[in-house]
């Protein structure tokens, strides 16, 4: 999308016309028509309301004492507009990074975590109301201090420590923290010992697992069939493409729709829902290892992050946690630089969900169309207001969409908010609803095209590269 293009669609402001058309001067490149039919007589199963999170590195307390503080203003507010949420403290470090059982000083060791890292994170879970998936250190086996260290998390956060878990990626030791021959067993085991030593210290915590790399059923099922009368939780990990160090990555990558994903959320439920638990991608972003620049941290990410929430929302997930934090992280949705608190591409993404769920439903959403669209997504739920939200994403960086929505029901009005950058290989400019983030991390939308329809039908164009939710009253 050129600037030109831009600026047009941030100038509209359309309202009182009859005819359901939002209709756009007509760009470059061309537009094609698509059918999508909502079925808001088919309500399906409702959306969590703490679906969006965040993960973060244990070893971020050690990189950065000012970044998960209840003296970081600005994050606090970036996450506080995303509505409830789940934040993750895990990821590789947390099987490194050992705790000591003391404040930190000017003596702690490097790769420590301390009472004073727990003291901040609590005030911070309180400031953003988002409770702590807190990761336990499984790497450097020690039951006896993952225990002293859970009693202290638990009694720090108190009702804000959501579940503990115990190891990351713990599929992988064998190649990193344990001999090559370390099997699902051998987890079990060590797992159970961690499991049992906390419930001694403090037998009121719950836990969560088994927090393992992508499509790896396998060790998810195993772990189901063994504790699922001990866990709150099923949990998994996924990346669209890797990794980071791949020189054939490009943004085209995590645009194309992934063939396992699917089937890897359909066993995760399936695993799940058979003991009557929920299960949550606990990490994930776009570009394992790190991200790629040029592709984890572009407009492209935003709309590959939209349109994976949505995916996990279609199949019953609970939620999912973006991972990031570290200025070194390219896929970070935000990030904090010389002290300066940053949204990236993907934070907008976030932003565009939340605005387009409310204590909702999801209903059907289906195109309908003589060949397929791989290069576009559409859904829809059906919210507690009464209102309907219908997202259109359009991962197509030459043809333009026009989408003709047909409803169930006569819609009176509708009102479209656009997820937008210059291109969409642009790592600066994302605007969701005219806006961006201010400097003290607050939001408010500044664009929102609004349309009387009385009608079961409308078109919304999506411009190459682009995403729209329209809100349908």
């Amino acid at each position: 999308m050129n600037k030109k293009w831009l600026a047009i669609i941030l100038a509209i402001a359309l309202t009182g016309c009859n005819k359901g058309n939002l209709e756009l001067p007509p760009p470059a490149g061309g537009t094609e028509a698509i059918t999508v039919a909502i079925k808001q007589n088919s309500p399906g199963h409702a959306i969590s309301p703490d679906f969006e999170g965040l993960s973060y590195e244990t070893g971020i307390f050690d990189d950065n004492t000012d970044f998960l503080n209840e003296n970081n203003t600005v994050l606090i507010q970036l996450i506080k507009n995303l509505g409830p949420g789940i934040l993750r403290i895990g990821g590789n470090s947390s099987d490194e990074v050992e705790w000591t059982g003391a404040a930190r000083s000017a003596t702690t060791p490097a790769r420590a975590l301390t009472t004073t890292d727990i003291d901040h994170l609590a005030a911070f879970s309180k400031a953003i109301g988002w409770p702590v998936l807190f990761g336990l250190n499984l790497g450097k086996y020690n039951p006896d201090t993952a225990a002293r260290e859970a009693l202290y998390v638990s009694k720090t956060l108190k009702s804000n420590l959501y579940t503990l878990q115990s190891g990351n990626e713990p599929d992988g030791f064998k190649v990193r923290a344990r001999p090559s021959n370390y099997v699902f067993a051998d987890f079990q085991r060590e797992w159970n010992n961690y499991f049992w030593a906390v419930k001694k210290l403090a037998p009121d915590v719950k836990f969560s697992g088994p927090d393992v790399v992508p499509f790896d059923p396998y060790w998810v099922n195993a772990f189901a069939i063994s504790e699922h009368n001990n866990v709150h939780l099923i949990d998994s990990h996924y990346y669209a493409v890797g990794t980071a160090s791949n020189p054939v990555i490009t943004y085209q990558n995590i645009l194309t729709p992934d063939p396992k994903l699917d089937n890897y959320l359909v066993q995760l439920h399936d695993i799940a829902s058979k003991y009557r638990l929920p299960y949550r991608i606990s990490e994930c972003n776009s570009v394992s290892s790190g991200g790629r620049p040029g592709v984890s941290d572009t407009f492209a990410s935003a709309l590959w992050a939209l349109d994976f929430m949505w995916n996990v929302a279609e199949n019953d997930g609970q939620g999912v946690n973006f991972h990031g934090g570290s200025p070194r992280f390219i896929y970070t949705p935000i990030t904090m630089e010389n002290g300066t608190v940053t949204a990236r591409p993907e934070y907008y993404a976030m932003l565009a969900f939340k605005y387009g769920v409310n204590n909702a439903k999801l209903i059907p959403a289906t195109i309908f169309n003589p060949r397929d669209f791989n290069n576009c997504s559409t859904y829809a739920c059906a919210n507690a207001d009464g209102s309907y939200a219908v997202t259109l994403i359009n991962k197509d960086n030459s043809v333009n969409y026009a989408f003709t929505v047909q409803l169930d029901k006569t819609a009176s009005a509708i009102q479209v908010y656009r997820l937008l950058a210059p291109t969409i290989t642009s790592t600066t400019g994302t605007i969701f609803a005219g806006s961006t983030v201010n400097s003290d991390g607050s939001f408010t939308p500044s664009t929102i095209e609004e349309k009387n329809i009385n009608s079961k039908t409308f078109t919304v164009t999506v411009p190459a590269g682009s995403a729209a939710l329209v809100i349908v009253k």
